[in-house]
């Protein structure tokens, strides 16, 4: 599933590249989280400080609920949707109500992934930081250096190593999950330009990275794993 910044809508495609199908949604969308155990999505619509939820098997766009901050990344972690915002993280009840705000970083919060023993990883691209904050807010760590500029994007393994995308130096960095840097996966010279979405398949046999933040033409790249 693919949109960005200068689309209204969400798209399915196949592995292969082959475009299946796509839904119509409430505004400009960036973030997307699903729903464990259910085939709902939550979906950031940031112009209009607002999320909306989207059937993922039938694709039909759900309810929109206006948040408190123009929040782009999203994640959902023990029934909360938890946005990302401007230096803020917002916990939100599933019906929308703001249980609590912590404050993390001090620039716009890219993405957000929570792992399975709940810990919070935040992209801060202006502020070239990758923060990991536990379920109470807490921050437990946070990572740069000067390789990692334009973090923006981040997905799991199945060994919770993270995987981040940095647009400013165009590279793709693992990372374990506390925060320690293991290698460089891939660089420009293996086709990334300008890239900002990261994500696996279910089996992890497949990594996929969008290109083009601020560039016209862009793409998908498709890598198999070992």
């Amino acid at each position: 599933m693919f949109f960005g910044d200068k689309c209204r809508a969400l798209s399915i495609w196949s592995g292969t590249g082959d475009h299946i199908q796509e839904c119509t949604l409430a505004d400009y969308a960036w973030g997307m989280a699903i729903i464990p155990g259910t085939n709902e999505a939550v979906v950031t619509l940031p112009l209009i400080k607002s999320v909306q939820f989207v059937n993922i098997t039938s694709l039909v766009p759900g309810k929109v609920l206006k948040v408190s901050d123009r929040c782009q990344g999203v994640a959902v972690i023990k029934n909360m949707i938890i946005l990302g915002g401007i230096g803020k993280v917002h916990f939100c009840s599933m019906e929308g109500s703001l249980l609590k705000t912590v404050d993390v970083g001090r620039g716009c919060l890219h993405s957000l992934k929570a792992n399975k023993t709940g810990m919070i990883y935040c992209c801060e691209a202006k502020g070239d930081t990758l923060y990991c904050i536990d379920i109470n807010g807490a921050v437990i760590f946070q990572y740069s250096s000067p390789e990692f500029k334009g973090p923006i994007d981040i997905a799991l393994d199945g060994k919770e190593n993270l995987y981040v995308t940095t647009w400013g130096t165009n590279k793709l960095h693992r990372l374990s999950k506390d925060g320690k840097l293991i290698d460089i996966v891939l660089k420009k010279e293996d086709g990334l330009n300008e890239p900002y979405a990261v994500a696996f398949n279910k089996n992890y046999t497949k990594l996929y990275i969008a290109n083009g933040l601020g560039i016209e033409n862009k793409e998908v790249l498709i890598f198999d794993c070992a």
